[in-house]
């Protein structure tokens, strides 16, 4: 009765940990680069930084609005020293002075408007800079986008080609365990030798020590694309192969149209045009420290020692100013030339990564293309050579059942199979890798 308890306890808490383990996830290629542009790190601190350059236009459009400004203060101050005596007069014609100390509040509030009418152009060129940045900011978001989706597609396709490998070298093992079966079966007829009975069985074993190195492989690739979707290395995961995975790759496009288009497409080479553009702004907003600064002002202001007649007559003992202010740094010790000569070199620094960029994505484009074409070309001949092998194999299995050929040949055959499977499978998904990188390289 116990055992049969026990018995009931342990089927349940299988069926209950079978029902809590978590079930591989099903990602089809759309999924995956969808989750990725989600969960990635890399392209959320790259949106960040673009709120930041957003957060900079805001900030240069501040300089060209006025700017009002409000102080107040209620203090208590000591005054020791000689001070006039009201209404007395020495002989002398001056006023009389005596040593005392008197203690008084003082109240004082005052209102300032500034506003800035002429600074050298900096203001202007600093909010067209900063326009220019978050441009160059937003592009730069693009690029991240489209270098995930590459970067996630490349993962998928590296996992499908792990798991079609393995399938290709599960087979192979399959046929060597068949061989093995089948030569003991002729050993134990004696029509072979007990030498072959052991090369078939090296050979089984053999093929089976690649199939479990294979599924290893499985396992890194899935590691490698669950971090690049965003998922913990640990997640289960399970692929959905595209429904044109094993087709034949496309057609290479010509190279001076692809190129072309990468370069009026790419939003890497959009943001180093803007970033060269806004650094040609800031080195003219750093020559306007070369000339005078004009803003005109108003002001208001009270000071006063009694409270009451602080809150009760707002006019008295009022102050008010308007006016234009100049401001000319004649000369600070040549840190405005410093100023002007570092961006300048800021600009040359950008307009070197932009011709820089332009023959990277040049090269990217020429590189996809070969691979694209060399992969259309290797899958013809890869599949030729995959039902030239399977025929081969199938001779070579006649030959030894009639008694005329021997294990050799069949051994050789099914290298030759497996060899060109994996062939096949290699060209296949290094054409789906080649259009997806001619894809990125083009601006997607």
């Amino acid at each position: 009765m116990i055992s049969r308890f026990l018995l009931v306890v342990l089927v349940v808490s299988g069926a209950a940990f079978a029902q809590e383990r978590p079930q591989p996830q099903q990602l089809t290629l759309e999924d995956a680069v969808r989750l990725a542009l989600q969960r990635n790190s890399d392209l959320q601190r790259q949106i960040l930084l673009s709120l930041s350059a957003e957060q900079d236009r805001v900030i240069a459009r501040g300089a060209i609005l006025p700017v009002l400004t409000f102080n107040a203060s209620a203090a208590y101050q000591r005054v020791n020293g000689q001070q006039i005596v009201g209404g007395i007069t020495l002989p002398t014609g001056g006023p009389a002075l005596e040593q005392r100390t008197t203690y008084d509040p003082l109240y004082s509030s005052s209102v300032r408007l500034t506003q800035l009418v002429f600074d050298g152009g900096a203001w202007w060129n600093n909010l067209a800079a900063s326009d220019l940045g978050l441009q160059a900011s937003q592009a730069q978001v693009d690029e991240q986008r489209l270098q995930i989706t590459y970067l996630v597609e490349q993962r998928f396709y590296e996992m499908v080609r792990a798991q079609r490998q393995l399938v290709v070298l599960g087979d192979a093992a399959t046929r060597s365990r068949d061989q093995a079966d089948y030569t003991q079966r002729l050993f134990e007829g004696g029509r072979a030798t007990q030498a072959d009975v052991y090369a078939a069985r090296a050979n089984r074993d053999n093929d089976e020590v690649q199939r479990l190195g294979q599924e290893r492989a499985v396992e890194l690739a899935r590691s490698d694309l669950s971090v690049a979707i965003g998922l913990d290395p640990g997640t289960p995961l399970r692929v959905s192969e595209p429904p044109n995975m094993m087709a034949e790759p496309s057609q290479a496009p010509a190279l001076p149209d692809a190129i072309d288009r990468a370069l009026g497409n790419r939003p890497s080479l959009k943001a180093f045009a803007l970033t060269a553009n806004q650094n040609r702004k800031l080195a003219s907003a750093a020559e306007g420290a070369y000339w005078p600064n004009v803003s005109v002002f108003g002001q208001w202001g009270r000071n006063t020692s009694n409270l009451d007649l602080y809150v009760e007559a707002p006019g008295r003992n009022s102050q008010a100013s308007a006016g234009v202010q100049l401001t000319w740094n004649v000369f600070n010790g040549l840190k405005d030339q410093g100023n002007v000569r570092k961006a300048e070199i800021q600009v040359a620094l950008a307009e070197n990564d932009l011709a820089s960029g332009r023959r990277g994505v040049a090269n990217d484009v020429e590189k996809a293309i070969a691979q694209l074409a060399a992969a259309r070309a290797q899958a013809r001949v890869a599949q030729q050579a995959e039902q030239t092998a399977k025929e081969g194999l199938r001779l070579a299995r006649t030959r030894q059942e009639v008694g005329v050929g021997t294990q050799l040949e069949v051994r050789d055959a099914e290298l030759k199979l497996t060899q060109a499977q994996l062939n096949v499978v290699g060209s296949l998904v290094d054409g789906r890798e080649a259009e997806a990188a001619l894809r990125r390289a083009q601006g997607g």
